[in-house]
């Protein structure tokens, strides 16, 4: 902890050493803010280009095409996730655990073991599953047969991206592990698909999800050069030692936790499939890519934050946990406030630009919005508890919020269409962020809420109105 530092002259002044102080410290609280400060600007960048490739391909492919690549993508993040066995999210965990306690000969086994499961696995299941969809093929509509094929290819690349992301981010090299996931990938898929209709190619699906093989695989090439490089000259050389079975155990929940959160997150629109046409599948999907743009938030701030709740809560320090806490959720919720009101006030010509027919979906954007804020209120649970040994209690979670998703979509769907898919995921979503800070608070004595986080901003502004800088590490 710095100790608070009299102002030089005047509060404004005061502020500018406090941020020249985040931005110039080694220490740990400081790298993680510049982490997340850089994560969160690739993140909006993020949110412009994908906005901006979507709307090119529901421009180019109409309503009915990009309603099937918008279904075909969804499944890829479920079953991508899935068949990482959790390899491709465990690494911000272990890694940071492992550093932190000195095992280096674990963190050298842990870093192979995981890189290999990572590929390998999701490859046998690319392989099950484009067989699966093959021998299926009767009873598929045959608009999603060829995209399913595609999307298994893609699979693999996508995983080991997430595994190479993961253990970038434990390292605080948080530019080329997720530059070449959030920028260069979106930026090459659409590339490719202009130039592939430029060609002559159709403007499909199954031509959109080509474009995307090749841009994960050309990414995937880009990142592990910049990753594994930087292990070389960072792990230092010697033994490599396996716990083969407790990184299974301590991996899985999170391969149940991202696939149950992919399926939670985008349930509405597997149900939507049933009842709705291709067309209308889009004009949700269309809105779910604008309120998406509130969700960086959160994720920025765990990019910079996650692997310090595991570093905290390994090393004992409740004091250093419960200050991250409200510093998290504070901010997390402060920026998601703000952002969803810009997402709602540009919402309607936004959704016009995807093309004539998307603009129906501005109620659907509405309600998403709510839930996105309702989330930001109960902070950083989900992260905690990842982090800090009881990811089976945030997989547990999922699993029962995506059968209530389910049965809460199918029966507002069916009255209400589009408009009942929001509202039953926006009322899945507020359950679920009540159920996770609940769960924090027993188990830890933590409370995630905006409400436990008063207390840090109460403190700021009264350090503030006394003429002294804060404290940085609050």
């Amino acid at each position: 902890m710095i100790p608070d530092q009299e102002m030089p002259a005047g509060r404004v002044r005061g502020f500018l050493a406090l941020a020249r102080n985040v931005l110039a410290n080694s220490d740990e609280r400081a790298r993680a803010r510049r982490a997340s400060l850089i994560a969160l600007a690739l993140r909006v960048a993020n949110a412009v280009l994908a906005y901006g490739t979507q709307v090119v391909l529901a421009r180019l492919m109409g309503q009915f095409e990009y309603g099937i690549f918008a279904f075909t993508w969804v499944w890829l993040l479920v079953f991508g996730a899935i068949s990482t066995l959790g390899f491709g999210d465990s690494p911000v965990r272990y890694v940071a655990a492992l550093r932190e306690t000195g095992e280096d000969d674990q963190l050298r086994g842990f870093l192979r073991f995981a890189g290999i499961a990572s590929f390998a696995a999701p490859v046998i299941f690319a392989v099950l599953f484009a067989l699966g969809v093959y021998f299926a093929g009767s009873w598929i509509e045959n608009a999603y047969v060829y995209p399913l094929l595609l999307m298994a290819v893609a699979m693999p690349f996508g995983c080991f991206q997430a595994y190479l992301e993961d253990v970038g981010r434990a390292y605080f090299w948080t530019m080329p592990a997720l530059f070449p996931v959030y920028i260069l990938r979106h930026s090459l898929i659409l590339v490719y698909m202009v130039a592939a209709v430029a060609l002559g190619f159709e403007a499909s699906a199954v031509t959109a999800f080509a474009c995307t093989i090749l841009a994960m695989a050309t990414a995937t090439i880009w990142q592990s050069y910049q990753i594994l490089g930087r292990l070389k000259k960072t792990v230092p050389p010697g033994p490599r030692a396996y716990r083969p079975k407790e990184w299974f155990i301590g991996s899985a929940p999170f391969a149940v936790l991202q696939g149950m959160f992919h399926l939670f997150a985008y349930m509405a629109v597997i149900v939507l499939s049933f009842f709705v046409s291709p067309a209308q599948i889009g004009i949700y999907f269309a809105a779910t890519r604008i309120v998406q743009v509130v969700a960086f938030i959160p994720y920025a701030a765990s990019v910079g934050s996650a692997h310090l709740f595991s570093a905290s809560h390994a090393a004992g320090d409740q004091a250093r946990l419960t200050t991250l806490t409200r510093e998290v959720s504070l901010v997390t919720f402060v920026a998601s406030t703000g952002v969803t009101v810009l997402v709602v006030t540009t919402g309607l010509w936004l959704l016009q630009l995807f093309g004539d027919g998307f603009e129906t979906g501005y109620n659907v954007l509405l309600i998403l919005s709510v839930g996105m804020v309702a989330r930001a209120i109960f902070g950083p649970a989900e992260d905690i508890l990842n982090m800090t040994g009881f990811s089976h209690l945030s997989a547990t979670t999922y699993v029962v919020m995506v059968v209530i998703n389910g049965v809460l979509n199918v029966a507002l769907i069916i009255p209400f269409g589009i408009t009942g898919a929001a509202i039953a995921t926006t009322l899945a979503l507020t359950i679920r962020s009540i159920w996770l800070a609940w769960a924090v608070r027993q188990r830890l004595g933590l409370d995630t809420s905006i409400v436990g986080a008063w207390a840090l901003l109460a403190e700021t502004v009264g350090r503030w109105r006394k003429g002294k800088a804060a404290n940085p590490a609050q």
